[in-house]
């Protein structure tokens, strides 16, 4: 697996990484993630994404991969509350909280990133907020900050002068960052992760996706409807996934993307895919092409 210096960071990353809300969310047994997250691992694959509020993926991967914490970076979430006792959400409280939370979970004595995860506006200009995370930074329960979110507030986020990376969606129907976020982040040297960068793989019908991808995957659904492409129309011999991961990790950029399995033979897959190296030109042009040519201007990134 091929890796990337994270922007700014120290940090080199897999071209791939892995997202986990789905062992949290689907309720993945531990014996199962025990085996897919060393799998993963063995891949070549370093970049685990997971968050507090991923139900108890952040339990499974601390007991199933902690004892090699040196294979791999760990990026996580922070800022919604996820156990009744907790801080309000989104006070300066709950970001120390969780992120001492999600250490003990993960049976680690740091992160390497600590995002805010997809707050408000009004969140992102809370001083409070921002000195909160930035002390995480300071008292070492995190290597680097970053903000998830997506639209205009990663503008913001990347004029802030805070942060050392970002997570934002990109993919062949959430185009709106490329011609703006990534340039931006790029000429700043701020490190990128694409995220839902198979677009839910919204070309699968509602039984094949999962009621877990449902609801991100139907507005997509309707966009690709929309933009009437698919591989044989863009003169493309692979599969929906190889179009998707080479259309979006080899944006510049971008520095990895996450996805998530429970299948390690379709994490191989897609390292194949991304293998590849990117698009021809003339379907990358195609794709950006067709995305502004129907976007009427409420197609924004989904949190």
């Amino acid at each position: 697996m091929k890796m990337r210096k994270f922007g700014k960071t120290e940090l080199n990353v897999s071209m791939l990484g892995f997202g986990t809300a789905e062992l949290g969310f689907q309720q993945v047994s531990q014996k199962e993630c025990n085996t897919l997250l060393n799998q993963v691992i063995d891949t070549g694959i370093n970049v685990i994404d997971t968050a507090a509020c991923y139900q108890d993926a952040e339990i499974k991967i601390g007991c199933a991969i902690a004892d090699r914490r040196k294979e791999y970076f760990l990026f996580s979430k922070c800022g919604h509350q996820v156990a009744p006792d907790d801080p309000p959400e989104w006070s300066s409280e709950i970001i120390v909280h969780s992120a001492q939370r999600s250490l003990k979970l993960l049976q680690t004595d740091h992160l390497d990133v600590l995002f805010l995860h997809s707050c408000s506006r009004e969140v992102l200009f809370n001083d409070e907020v921002i000195q909160s995370i930035e002390k995480c930074r300071q008292m070492g329960f995190t290597r680097y900050i970053g903000y998830s979110g997506d639209g205009d507030d990663i503008i913001l986020a990347l004029e802030m002068g805070v942060f050392d990376c970002i997570e934002t969606s990109v993919n062949i129907c959430d185009q709106q960052v490329i011609g703006s976020g990534l340039v931006k982040a790029k000429d700043r040297d701020y490190g990128v992760i694409a995220k839902r960068p198979i677009a839910n793989a919204c070309w699968r019908n509602r039984n094949e996706i999962g009621e877990f991808y449902h609801s991100y995957a139907t507005p997509y659904r309707k966009r690709l409807d929309q933009m009437g492409i698919s591989p044989q129309s863009l003169g493309y011999s692979g599969s929906w996934v190889d179009l998707a991961l080479r259309f979006t990790i080899f944006q510049p950029g971008v520095h990895t993307a996450i996805v998530g399995s429970r299948n390690i033979n379709h994490v191989k897959e897609n390292i194949e895919s991304v293998e590849l190296g990117p698009l021809p030109e003339e379907i990358t042009k195609n794709l950006r092409e067709t995305w502004l040519k129907n976007d009427n201007g409420t197609w924004k990134g989904q949190n």
